[in-house]
């Protein structure tokens, strides 16, 4: 991996996804690009003087120039070793920010969680979720104060179908840096009774399909999926949760959010969200 971006709105929160995403780089030894995508501050009539829209354009663009200036120090003074390039640009944020990153060729697009609210979510979609439906390449979702200290454990949702299983081949070369497990995780919660066709998989077919030596399969029945994956992880003390995402068709998608984009809201761990690559 070469190169990593991040995506910051200078908050607090994004502050400490730059900070884990600098980490990662210099696991890597990757360049990372810090990027900051602003828009518009007022909501412009015709009836508004030209003036009066290009001044508050620049107060703008004088504000996230200054913002990033000052991240910029304190991350060179933080990590003095680390390559990295800020970019700040406008538009509409999830947008720019997944178009930036493809014209970088970033590997990977780190972020932090913005915390919407129920009906946001549910409505618009907070900016990370709607970062993960553009992206091409995997994001990284980092919740507010996790920091860094290598991963020896991934954990990996599955629904055991081979086209699912098969998208691991993403992460093999981040898992195999950090010498990590790679855990594949099936929740049951129909409660199926004959389970062997599920352990048949685990046991036969993800080694077949996946050709790495650290992994492990565990089946879990739990009536609630996010439940049932919240609980392993604490059993685990897994340092990474690792979700292949899924698009939903409009209206479906306000009422009935996959599960990786539901645990993208508030997770626990960093989460890895993979796209499908066929």
């Amino acid at each position: 991996m070469k190169k990593i971006s991040v995506a910051t709105d200078y908050s607090d929160v994004s502050g400490n996804a730059v900070r884990y995403a600098a980490e990662l780089a210099l696991h890597f030894n990757a360049r990372l690009y810090i990027v900051h995508v602003y828009e518009s501050p007022v909501f412009f009539t015709s009836e508004m003087p030209y003036t009066a829209v290009e001044a508050a354009e620049k107060v703008a663009m004088q504000e996230a120039e200054g913002r990033m200036n000052d991240l910029k120090e304190s991350i060179s003074k933080e990590f003095p070793k680390l390559d990295f390039e800020p970019v700040v640009k406008r538009g509409l944020t999830s947008d720019l920010v997944v178009e930036i990153v493809n014209d970088l060729n970033a590997e990977l697009l780190v972020t932090g969680v913005t915390g919407a609210g129920a009906v946001e979510r549910a409505l618009v979609g907070s900016t990370t979720t709607a970062i993960i439906n553009n992206s091409r390449i995997p994001v990284m979702v980092i919740p507010d104060g996790a920091a860094f200290k290598g991963i020896s454990k991934i954990v990996y949702t599955t629904d055991l179908k081979e086209s699912n299983i098969t998208e691991v081949n993403q992460i093999l070369p981040f898992a195999n840096s950090m010498n990590a497990e790679i855990s594949f995780l099936f929740i049951d919660n129909t409660l199926h009774a004959d389970a062997e066709e599920f352990a048949e998989v685990m046991s036969d077919k993800i080694p077949t399909l996946i050709k790495y030596q650290k992994i492990s399969g565990y089946i879990c029945t739990d009536p609630d999926v996010m439940n049932g994956i919240s609980l392993f992880l604490k059993e685990q003390s897994a340092e990474m949760i690792c979700m292949l995402t899924h698009k939903r068709k409009f209206p479906a998608m306000l009422w009935d959010p996959s599960v990786t984009k539901r645990f993208s809201y508030h997770p626990e761990i960093p989460l890895m969200v993979l796209h499908h690559t066929s």
